[in-house]
């Protein structure tokens, strides 16, 4: 029986720290579109292209890679210099950003930074928590997101208004990765974390390359990663598709004003961040470790609560269609935290940062997907009912992928060894 220190906690603390500091990061330039985009002289789409999307192609590619990373590295190691790059993207912003070369440099820096701690969650659940505490540790996480992805839209504008300049305003909140930093370095002065191959951080072994090539031939595996790409497509599509069905007038939308729109998302995001954190209870507690009937649930309840917004009775009523985004937002976050859980409990240790480096690196490419085909829906028939329905077909198609979370027999010998 191996014993897991208090500290544990703090490591905790920490990993929701760098979330959210990553989810600030990712997330802050976009009430500030249009100040980028006058400082820039270029317009608020190429404005969009350069915050937003140089960003999420190096997360994409690092988060890919970063997974390896972790498991060669350890997290520490690895958040120490990923905080760094996200800092230095942040903290140059004011000197070095004025130019769109130089913006999108600067932003791609923070994203090659953000991807290998997006892929770490797997690996610090597995490395410093029991089987038992690992799906609490990968809902804390998917709540971190989300309330940095609420400070980043709160945060930047009122920084803006004080110093009237966008590039200032980024170099103030390099001040979130500095203070991650520190508390990642903490780390390091602590216990030492109570897995099996504390000494074979640096150096990737024979068995870490047979079992990492074993499990990506399972079922399962693929089935976990599906899951993060197709909720990630959901998130994204339903996400971005919601506000503008709310505020646009009728025919096309349902004619509330913008407001009100994001009044709604407001609460949407509350009920998100409150999901994942109940996602590790409902994983450890209410289903005793079992991952599939968590997932196959959100995804279900995702499909029908989607779904309903098309639903006149629904959406003619603003308490209706303000409960069902509450619990369409509710469904969504418990699916990739419990996902996630079920790598970091199913799986050897030493492979859950490629494992879930892969499956949240995907799963961008997935979110990018949900966009793409939200817009060209939209575009092609000029009203939502398509794009909301597509979304909806995604959630069935989640529930089928759920199925596959059985944990593999040839890895359980490590869930003994580990509790």
């Amino acid at each position: 029986m191996k014993e897991y220190p208090s500290f544990r906690w703090f490591v905790l603390a920490t990993l929701c720290v760098v979330t959210a500091t990553t989810a600030v990061v990712l997330i802050s330039p976009a009430p500030l579109i249009g100040a980028i985009a006058k400082g820039l002289r270029i317009s608020p789409g190429e404005a969009t292209g350069a915050a937003m999307g140089s960003f999420n192609l190096a997360v994409a590619i690092s988060c890919l890679c970063g997974g390896m990373l972790l498991d060669r590295f350890g997290p520490v190691r690895v958040w120490t210099v990923c905080l760094a790059l996200i800092a230095v993207g942040e903290l140059a912003m004011p000197a070095f950003g004025d130019t769109t070369f130089q913006f999108n440099v600067l932003r791609m820096i923070q994203g090659l930074g953000t991807g290998p701690i997006m892929a770490s969650t797997a690996r610090v659940a597995a490395q410093w928590f029991p089987e038992g505490e690992r799906g609490i540790v990968a809902g804390v996480q998917g709540m971190a997101m989300g309330l940095g992805t609420a400070i980043g839209v709160v945060i930047a504008p009122l920084i803006f208004a004080a110093e009237g300049d966008w590039a200032v305003t980024m170099g103030w909140l390099g001040i979130m990765p500095v203070v991650a930093l520190v508390m990642t370095l903490a780390i390091g002065f602590g216990p030492e974390p109570p897995h099996e191959h504390s000494a074979q951080v640096g150096q990737e072994t024979q068995a870490s390359r047979s079992d990492f090539a074993l499990a990506i031939r399972m079922p399962a595996t693929w089935g976990a990663i599906l899951c993060v790409v197709l909720l990630s497509w959901i998130m994204q599509g339903f996400n971005d598709l919601i506000p503008g069905f709310i505020a646009i007038e009728p025919p096309v939308g349902l004619g509330r004003n913008p407001i009100v729109a994001g009044q709604f998302m407001m609460a949407l995001q509350i009920a998100f961040m409150v999901g994942a954190v109940m996602s590790g209870f409902f994983v450890d507690k209410l289903f005793g470790g079992r991952s599939k009937p968590v997932v196959f649930l959100g995804f279900l309840g995702t499909a029908i609560f989607c779904f309903a917004v098309r639903i006149s009775f629904v959406h003619s009523s603003n308490i209706l269609l303000l409960a069902d985004l509450v619990l369409a937002g509710f469904c969504q976050a418990v699916c990739i935290p419990s996902a996630i859980a079920f790598i970091a409990r199913s799986y050897p240790e030493h492979i859950t940062g490629r494992l879930g480096g892969l499956a949240q690196g995907i799963g961008i490419f997935g979110g990018t997907a949900g966009i793409m085909f939200g817009a060209f829906a939209l575009q092609a028939s000029g009203f939502y009912n398509n794009s909301i329905l597509t979304v909806s077909i995604i959630g069935l198609i989640g529930c089928v992928c759920a199925l596959l979370l059985n944990p593999p027999e040839v890895f359980s010998r490590y869930s003994r060894n580990w509790n």
